[in-house]
């Protein structure tokens, strides 16, 4: 039986099976990792972190392979990070996954049915200065209320809640630039919550950020079939 070489043709339920197998088996790469090299502890285990890190693995894999269900998954794992993130003092991430959580309805909404997903595109050139100064003033914004609070290292975390909020609203949108904006916030995560002592948090941005890499290429590709298509070009199949 031929089929369109297109993510959206596997069933819903394998991609479930896959991304829970995925996010175990990362989540458990993780804790090994960091146990063998004396980050933690089986004693001082956070369940909640584990929930968090299982979740968004899981939800990153379901994003890849463009799965709308990735969405309430990801509210999830964002509320379970706010509260990470705020008991760990950093105030920006925190803010910007408790907006997450809710704000994921936008792109539920955008994203439409898996059998009438919104197509990926490219960022028109004439939004990208828009795009670019509502980073910026997130950034600013965000800078200001972390040091009002307090927060701990105020001028890298609100990058990754400028970066994020761009990030998502670009992914929501399917378009495929999203994914460099995700590199570019992934090494700025990395940094900031390896510093402020969460070594696992910051373990799993170094697979996001491999990931950004298997996005694009899984997107572009998407976008492609998608083209030809559109085009009246014979697609490219494969006999399962």
């Amino acid at each position: 039986m031929k089929q369109l070489l297109n993510p959206k043709s596997a069933t819903l339920t394998r991609h479930l099976i896959e991304s829970t197998i995925i996010g175990a088996v990362l989540t458990a790469l993780s804790y090994i990792t960091g146990i063998a090299l004396h980050w933690l502890t089986p004693a001082t285990l956070n369940w909640l972190e584990v929930f968090a890190v299982f979740t968004s693995y899981a939800c990153t894999y379901l994003c890849v392979v463009e799965r709308r269900i990735n969405y309430p998954i990801g509210a999830l794992s964002s509320a379970a990070y706010a509260v990470l993130f705020i008991q760990s003092g950093l105030v920006s991430s925190a803010i910007l996954n408790a907006y997450l959580a809710p704000a994921l309805i936008y792109g539920w909404l955008r994203w439409r049915k898996d059998a009438d997903t919104r197509p990926v595109n490219h960022v028109a050139l004439k939004w990208a200065p828009v795009y670019l100064l509502v980073a910026v003033l997130g950034y600013l914004g965000a800078s200001l209320i972390s040091k009002s609070f307090g927060g701990a290292m105020a001028w890298t975390d609100s990058v990754i809640l400028a970066g994020t909020i761009l990030a998502q609203f670009l992914l929501d949108n399917k378009k495929l630039e999203n994914w460099a904006v995700w590199a570019v916030v992934n090494v700025f995560a990395i940094y900031t919550y390896w510093t402020i002592g969460l070594p696992l948090v910051a373990f799993q941005y170094v697979f996001f950020l491999a990931n950004t890499v298997y996005g694009y290429t899984t997107w572009k590709q998407s976008k492609e079939k998608t083209d030809e298509l559109s085009t009246g070009k014979e697609p490219i199949v494969a006999t399962n």
